[in-house]
């Protein structure tokens, strides 16, 4: 299944949030979540993530441990350090900085979603859920949308589709035009044999943004199994002009029997 799942971006927004003077909104929403970290811990924190976005992991890993030694209580330290860990594909020791993040911030948002993204990564696909599930319950957490993204791709990669539709449409309800929840939705369907329903996802999800060559392949896919055989030779043209040096890098999905 194509796609990855999302916390980064939603850490970044925590971490600018955290940056306040003590007056701001963002400070409010800070010491709700968890206790304020000093100056030096967020400042070591935020080049920590930066350097991690430009690929300089060796100076990343310098920083957030020096943010972890000014700020041992910080679950958004451990939440980096887990980052770090998992670009450095040491997965299990990730793992302990997600899960020790979730006990600092049991009730943080973008905590918890990280740390359902690890366990889902894991193949531990009911206590991911679970995790999501809590991640969605916080007041102060702005990313929702991700949570419910991470949670139905999750619960699609565990064959369970029944969970998987409910978390994909709230997300949708909180943005109806995300590409990402769009084209997981007309993937959903299209492996439920709703070709119908795949065909109107996708539609939606064409007219938000560009689609590339794994996406024209499943439209491909669902007109053949809609029976509309001219729309599935239109998309393979698309295909073939847009994309002529593309091969499939696995086996095309298929609906369920």
């Amino acid at each position: 299944m194509s796609g990855k799942f999302l916390f980064a971006g939603a850490l970044a927004l925590t971490l600018a949030a955290c940056a306040g003077t003590g007056t701001g909104s963002g400070a409010t929403r800070a010491t709700k979540v968890q206790p304020e970290m000093s100056n030096k811990g967020l400042a070591n924190l935020q080049l920590a993530q930066n350097y991690l976005a430009s690929g300089k992991l060796d100076v990343a890993m310098d920083r957030a441990q020096r943010a972890m030694r000014s700020d041992p209580g910080s679950a958004d330290v451990q939440v980096v350090m887990g980052m770090i860990r998992q670009t450095l594909n040491d997965s299990a020791r990730a793992g302990e900085h997600f899960a020790q993040a979730a006990k600092l911030a049991p009730d943080t948002g973008h905590v918890l979603n990280a740390y359902g993204a690890w366990l889902c990564e894991r193949q531990r696909y009911d206590e991911a859920d679970q995790v999501f599930s809590r991640a969605v319950l916080d007041p102060f957490y702005e990313a929702k949308a991700q949570a419910y993204y991470n949670a139905g791709r999750c619960s699609m990669l565990g064959g369970q589709y029944g969970r998987a539709e409910p978390a994909l449409r709230k997300g949708l309800d909180i943005e109806p035009e995300n590409a990402l929840l769009l084209e997981q939705m007309a993937r959903l369907q299209f492996r439920q044999g709703d070709f119908l329903g795949a065909r109107a996802f996708f539609q939606r999800r064409e007219s938000v943004a560009e689609v590339g060559a794994e996406l024209l392949d499943l439209a491909i896919a669902i007109e053949e199994g809609a029976g509309d055989r001219a729309a599935a030779e239109r998309y393979r043209n698309r295909l073939r002009t847009n994309y002529p040096d593309y091969t499939p890098t696995a086996s095309k999905e298929s609906p369920q029997s």
